[in-house]
């Protein structure tokens, strides 16, 4: 194996021909693509190449070279699931607003099936909360109770209470911003 201060250029050379197919082989086991694993063989020799006046004289070029592939295909395939994982929320979501389309479609009274799917979220949400923050709003906004009679009712200040009210609504907007769109949506073709 070459070590750091024997490497030259040439050296260089031969050795990048010598070990290249090694180093792919080792990619392509992790990523499964050629031109990604062809990519990121050649970035790892090409990083070795422009870091080696840092190396110690003693650094092993082949380790060093594996242990870069290692981490860039890592990167790539950690990359990968992000991406996945995001089009598979996208797919689901995307399901999930053609079966709503198709239930209103279907429904004559698709604005009943919509405000229940709507208040199980919501109340799903809210249960979240700690009781007395769940309590007052539902008290407030689900039960039209004015902020001064349940101010009353708990023998507390209304600014506790528009605290609470605030502390929901906050979750709320937080937990099903997903649904806002489709809520406004809604609303707008009702209106």
């Amino acid at each position: 194996m070459p070590s750091v201060e024997l490497m030259s250029e040439q050296h260089f050379g031969t050795f990048y021909n010598s070990y290249y197919k090694r180093f792919f082989r080792y990619a392509y086991y992790y990523v499964n693509d050629k031109h990604t694993a062809e990519d990121i063989t050649h970035d790892a020799l090409i990083y070795y190449w422009e870091n080696r006046d840092k190396m110690s004289s003693e650094t092993d070029v082949v380790g060093y070279i594996m242990l870069t592939l290692r981490s860039k295909c890592l990167n790539y395939l950690k990359h990968l699931q992000v991406q996945n994982d995001y089009n598979q929320k996208y797919v689901e979501l995307h399901e999930w607003e053609v079966k709503a389309r198709i239930m209103t479609l279907e429904d004559a009274d698709y604005g009943d099936i919509f405000t229940k799917d709507i208040m199980r979220l919501m109340i799903e949400s809210l249960a979240k909360l700690p009781l007395q923050t769940r309590e007052i709003f539902i008290q407030n906004r689900l039960q039209n109770k004015s902020r001064k009679d349940i101010a009353s009712e708990l023998n507390v200040s209304l600014q506790k209470i528009d605290y609470h009210i605030n502390k929901a609504n906050a979750h709320l907007a937080k937990d099903l911003k997903d649904y806002l769109p489709l809520i406004f949506l809604f609303l707008y073709k009702i209106l």
